[in-house]
């Protein structure tokens, strides 16, 4: 029986960490044995890994950068594993550099963004992904910018795109739409994700005579500045009615049940498990057109796609998705079911992974 390491930052509510304990969970499932480390104290998905009898450990002495490399290094020697498979960025630089010194495991390490820039850290990263048996990006963007700037990783790359519980993100039965239409985002407010550039084309709908609700689930302590940023311009343009930032929520399910409508207005994406997990729940997507987005969204078909850096652009897509005819929500909605069966099944993404343990 293969003893798998499954190493990540922390246990924490993100859509990595999600992956991960789901991964560990499946692979236990399949007869491997599962432990799970990490190193910053966050353990929302503690109880989940519990509850699946899958061990992990919390590596205190390396939540300090200065020594988190050795404490990584010695906990892997340790406990000898058969294979690591780390997810993000500085575990799996940690794991590289612990197979330096220690080649007695093989080492999948996995991308979960689409790079945006070629700086000096992007080439001390994947340089040293040279030393992993294999490189794992969850987007087909993310693997065409590794095959053209780094060549040398070609023949280790493998883009194994995201799971959805197909069993528990399901649609309601007999879904009415809202008088004022409902639309729901699930994403940290933060630059990346346009949170100010989204306000604009709220405004630009209001002006329209357009009547709706946005609830963003998103707000964080790491970006305070511009999350105020963002509250600011919500009362300054008078959309205190049109737009909530909230807390993010454990009650996901109930959040897509609830909701008429998903959009993500990201400048960038990996696979983003909101769209994929809105898609299974059925609610027509709007989404800015960048990175892997297009494979799952098509136009007209189960949503729309936008332009991140014009306000006219988003506030287009939106009208058109809540213009929607009942025929045609309805459409929307089975097209993104099926879509999501084909594409996201939890049977396909575990046995990728199989498939790279077994070579």
């Amino acid at each position: 029986m293969k003893h798998i390491l499954c190493l990540i930052d922390s246990l924490g509510p993100g859509g990595a960490q999600r992956q991960l304990v789901g991964l560990a969970v499946f692979l236990k499932e399949k007869g491997y044995k599962i432990s799970v480390a990490y190193y910053h104290d966050y353990c929302f998905y503690a109880d989940y890994l519990l509850a699946n009898d899958i061990p992990y450990v919390y590596l205190n002495k390396a939540k300090k950068s200065v020594s988190r490399i050795w404490h990584i290094a010695r906990y892997i020697r340790k406990t000898e594993p058969d294979v690591v498979i780390s997810y993000l960025e500085t575990p799996s630089i940690c794991a590289c550099m612990a197979h330096i010194f220690n080649r007695k495991f093989k080492l999948i390490v996995s991308e979960r963004n689409t790079t945006q820039h070629t700086g000096k850290n992007e080439i001390i990263r994947f340089n040293l992904f040279r030393i992993a048996d294999y490189v794992v990006p969850n987007s087909y963007s993310q693997e065409e910018y590794i095959c053209s700037f780094f060549p040398k990783l070609k023949d280790k790359v493998y883009t194994i795109p995201n799971f959805v519980d197909l069993t528990y993100f399901v649609p309601t039965l007999k879904k009415n739409r809202r008088k004022v239409p409902e639309i729901m985002i699930a994403a940290s407010i933060w630059p990346s994700k346009n949170t100010l550039g989204f306000i604009d084309a709220v405004a630009a709908l209001k002006s329209k005579g357009f009547c709706f609700h946005i609830s963003w689930y998103g707000l964080n302590t790491a970006h305070m500045d511009y999350i105020n940023k963002c509250k600011q311009k919500i009362e300054y343009l008078g959309l205190i009615d049109y737009i909530e930032l909230k807390e993010k929520t454990n009650k996901i399910l109930e959040k897509y049940q609830k909701a008429d409508y998903f959009c993500l207005p990201s400048f960038y994406e990996g696979t983003p498990n909101v769209i994929c997990e809105a898609m299974a729940c059925g609610l027509p997507i709007a989404c800015s057109k960048v990175c892997d987005n297009s494979r799952y969204v098509e136009e007209g078909i189960n949503g729309f796609l936008f332009n991140p850096h014009d306000t006219n652009s988003i506030a287009m897509a939106l009208e058109r998705m809540m213009s929607l005819k009942d025929a045609e929500y309805q459409a929307f909605s089975i097209n993104n079911r099926k879509h999501a069966e084909y594409l996201f099944s939890k049977d396909k993404f575990v046995q990728s992974y199989i498939k790279l343990l077994a070579l």
